[in-house]
């Protein structure tokens, strides 16, 4: 799988779900379980990869305007969701995250979305028999630190006026 079939796989899963997340979630699990075993490790090697790029201080000031706080796993289970509202989001969220501002629907809730992080690990078990912590982790450099400039939460609504306006 490259990453074009990951971005259509996740763009064609929240369209038939109608946004609704866990449903998108158990769409991606039905997909996902009659690949081969190898595309659905690659799947997940996509999806690492784009959690990992998403590892910014900006997304992170945007999850914590849009849940009134966010933990380190808050920010982890945000950046699932970021992943999950497909490529145009996603992509045009890490150049501008107060651009979702338009992405947010009220099916969101706090924009947080942990379960589709173990699809892929749950679609492989299922397809090999195998036990899921056999899984095949991808070997991803992990950043020490999110891209960007810290921010402290007062400066949030200056680095962030739409979502801080709208949810703040």
């Amino acid at each position: 799988m490259d990453l074009a079939s990951f971005w259509n796989l996740i763009d064609q899963t929240r369209r038939e779900a109608n946004g609704d997340p866990e449903h998108q979630v158990e769409l991606l699990r039905e997909r996902l379980s009659e690949l081969e075993s190898d595309e659905v490790v690659a799947f997940d090697r996509h999806f690492v990869q784009c959690h990992e790029q998403a590892y910014t201080w900006d997304l992170w000031g945007a999850a914590f305007v849009l849940g009134g706080g966010c933990s380190d796993d808050g920010f982890m289970d945000f950046r699932a969701w970021l992943i999950s509202r497909g490529k145009r989001v996603y992509e045009t969220a890490l150049e501008d995250a107060d651009s979702l501002v338009w992405a947010v629907k009220a099916s969101d809730g706090e924009c947080q979305l942990e379960e589709i992080q173990y699809v892929a690990a749950e679609a492989w078990e299922q397809i090999t028999s195998l036990p899921a912590d056999e899984f095949p982790e991808p070997v991803i450099e992990r950043k020490a630190e999110p891209d960007g400039q810290p921010w402290e939460e007062d400066e949030l609504a200056e680095r962030l006026p739409n979502l801080s306006r709208k949810f703040g």
